[in-house]
């Protein structure tokens, strides 16, 4: 019998990649062959996001696409989004499956049949529908055929808190780094997020399951590994914290760099800090979510800090670490924000020591406390302050960049982009380009930044690799 192939495709954050990796690898274990992205495929996954509006429809466009790609395929969209909104996911033609937050990973095991010929749907030993067909109707479309079948839909009305169930470690086939899941859920109450809703309250691996998976992803080649989850400085298993796990993992034989991937503020204590800054296995580098540099916006986000807080804490981090690479988010056009409270974002962002900054357009999320705020920003308005941030932002980047030219650094390098340079990363999350033949992927080096262009240095000679291996 040919082997059943299977694509998979992620969007959204590194949270995400870390949960297509997962169930990418419960699909390999029943067999299937990994296929890449966009190739004829039994099985297309869609790992979906719903953070902003532009996400909802880049998901609704990626499924679409799946299905002119591989007409056969089944088709199963996942995660967020299929949570969030259900009806909408399941009236998008050419879906199959419609699968919630907490049950991705027995997606495997609920499309076997469909794969193997069985009429569909088909629902696996033990597994059922959590919202039957009837129950949740497909939203009106044009395009809409009277011959499809409605999709199977598993999604609970509120995502599982229960114990982390799934494979010991994700399937990364082209990655240098590799993301570890130690977290999910949050109980923050953020006005503009959908996060506690799609993925209910904070729960915790354990300590050794991470551990182990750290195991397993350093024997498969995989030199950084990059702790992730939805609100990770909340981490809490067995009195332990993420601290914990950060200086866990970077005691695994092989393990050469541990990163800290996005992380709240507010729940950074002084051991996290203290340990990036002792630990030669520690990447140098925080994204620290800002989301507005004004008091009142901060109050009616509902954020837990103030921007005088952020800053000191800023201050104390590039204290004790002068090499720190700073990311954040920004989101623009918060219902009521003024333009004083815009400008005030603007020069308190102008100020602080950053890297590069992401910026969001406000967009309103059904069932968030910000959904029923009145004084919504004229979207021209959030056009243009769009722009104005996003002008510090390219000059916050370029202005971190111009200051390692000359320096040595420390890269670890990846595949060779689509442009052809071959690139990678630094511990400070510098991003370093040089030509294919001067170093192979998934090698630390030392080399020299020599120039730069929009989006990357370059690096020039020497290059001294410093790998332990491989």
């Amino acid at each position: 019998m040919k082997q059943p192939r299977a694509s998979f495709y992620t969007l959204g954050c590194r949270l995400n990649q870390a949960e297509t990796a997962l169930i990418a690898e419960t699909f390999r274990e029943r067999g299937y062959e990994i296929a890449e992205h966009g190739s004829p495929v039994e099985v297309a996954v869609i790992n979906t996001c719903s953070v902003t509006e532009h996400a909802d429809q880049r998901c609704r466009q990626e499924i679409r696409k799946v299905k002119r790609r591989s007409p056969s395929a089944v088709v199963c969209a996942v995660g967020c989004y299929a949570q969030a909104d259900t009806q909408t996911v399941a009236g998008i033609l050419g879906v199959d499956y419609v699968v919630g937050t907490d049950k991705k990973y027995a997606l495997a095991q609920i499309v076997s049949q469909d794969v193997s010929g069985s009429p569909r749907p088909s629902y696996a030993r033990g597994l059922k529908p959590l919202v039957r067909n009837s129950e949740v109707r497909p939203a009106p479309r044009e395009e809409m055929v009277s011959s499809q079948v409605a999709p199977a839909i598993f999604v609970s009305q509120r995502p599982d808190t229960g114990e982390f169930d799934y494979p010991m470690a994700g399937y990364y086939p082209h990655s240098t780094r590799a993301n570890i899941k130690i977290q999910d859920g949050c109980d923050f109450c953020c006005a503009f997020c959908l996060l506690p809703r799609v993925r209910g309250a904070a729960h915790s691996r354990s300590l050794e399951q991470i551990v182990a998976e750290g195991h397993e992803l350093v024997r498969r080649g995989h030199k950084e590994l990059v702790i992730t989850g939805v609100n990770i400085g909340t981490y809490n298993s067995g009195g332990k914290t993420v601290s914990d796990v950060a200086r866990a993992i970077s005691e695994l034989p092989g393990v050469q760099r541990v990163r800290i991937s996005s992380i709240e503020p507010s729940t950074i204590g002084d051991e996290l800090l203290d340990w990036m800054a002792g630990s030669p296995k520690a990447c140098r580098h925080l994204h620290l979510p800002l989301q507005s540099g004004d008091d009142s916006v901060l109050a009616r986000m509902k954020r837990v800090y103030t921007a005088g807080e952020y800053a000191r804490f800023i201050e104390r981090a590039k204290t004790l670490m002068p090499d720190l690479g700073l990311g954040t988010d920004i989101i623009v056009g918060f219902p009521g924000e003024s333009d004083r409270e815009f400008d005030q974002t603007l020069r308190f962002v102008e100020q602080l020591p950053l890297s590069y900054l992401h910026v969001f357009s406000y967009s309103e999320r059904p069932k968030t406390a910000a959904a029923f705020y009145g004084d919504k920003i004229d979207p021209a308005r959030i056009k243009e302050r769009s722009e104005r941030m996003h002008e510090v932002a390219a000059r916050k980047k370029q202005a971190f960049f111009d200051e390692h030219i000359g320096r040595k650094v420390e890269v670890l390098f990846e595949t060779v982009d689509e442009d052809g340079w071959r690139k990678g990363f630094t511990g400070s999350y510098l991003r370093v380009g040089t030509t294919p033949d001067a170093c192979g992927e998934n090698k630390i080096v030392r080399v020299t930044v020599m120039d730069t262009t929009d989006d990357f240095c370059l690096a020039g000679e020497p290059f001294d690799r410093i790998s332990i291996d491989g």
